[in-house]
């Protein structure tokens, strides 16, 4: 019986380890140049889509991200920078909305970072949403953000993202 519960009480502590070793991990390999597309939802003109780009620096514990994304003509700022605050917690800033920055907050979910957005100003009639962003491989990402709209929740942007292989490294 002592056994049993020398072996329960050592897989507990492996996996508690585990589970706190494991939030880091979803910043490694993100720094590089990345490219994406995807559709977004703007009030004035409905669902449009739009090309992305993203430069990604930092890791282990907090990364930065700074691009742009746009169609035709118009471009728009983006950028966002979280770092871990313990355990599965995650903090940060999301800067590219007309209300100025907005604060983030979430917890990572497997290989899925849950998080609330909290705008500086009112976007789409109140002031919080959700953003996904989700690992879908090694050199692939997705971007998503979910808010009420006239009452309905929707989601208002989603953009996959890959990493832009460095050519002369092949």
């Amino acid at each position: 019986m002592q056994r049993i519960f020398a072996v329960t009480a050592l897989l507990g502590a492996i996996s508690i380890s585990t589970a706190y070793a494991a939030p880091n991990s979803f910043f490694n390999g993100l720094p590089g140049s990345w490219s994406g597309s995807g559709r977004a939802y703007l009030a004035r003109f409905g669902e449009v889509s739009a090309d992305c780009r993203l430069a990604v620096s930092g890791a282990g514990t907090q990364i930065a991200m700074k691009g742009s994304c746009g169609m035709l003509v118009f471009s728009q700022p983006l950028g966002l920078t979280l770092k871990n605050a313990g355990g599965n917690r995650y903090i940060g800033t999301y800067t590219g909305s007309k209300t100025g920055p907005a604060k983030l907050e979430g917890i990572l979910q497997g290989d899925r970072l849950i998080m609330t957005i909290k705008w500086g100003g009112l976007v789409n009639g109140d002031r919080t949403a959700q953003m996904v962003l989700e690992r879908t491989g090694p050199n692939s990402l997705v971007q998503t953000v979910n808010d009420r709209v006239a009452g309905i929740n929707r989601r208002t942007s989603s953009f996959a993202f890959r990493r832009q292989m460095d050519l002369a490294a092949h």
